[in-house]
């Protein structure tokens, strides 16, 4: 019986298909905005200092 359970619950119809459709970017989009605001915090100081002369 719980070899029957394993089967079934391993097959490839229980597991949903990943949706590589208009919904695949919206998980990276937070990381990327992490990141752009992240390096630009980093790079603030070196920009005032190069309009500063």
């Amino acid at each position: 019986m719980a070899d029957r359970l394993v089967r079934i619950s391993s097959s490839l119809r229980a597991v949903p298909a990943p949706d590589w459709g208009h919904g695949a970017l919206e998980p990276m989009l937070p990381a990327l905005l992490r990141g752009v605001i992240f390096i630009s915090v980093l790079a603030a100081p070196f920009v005032a200092a190069l309009l500063a002369g």
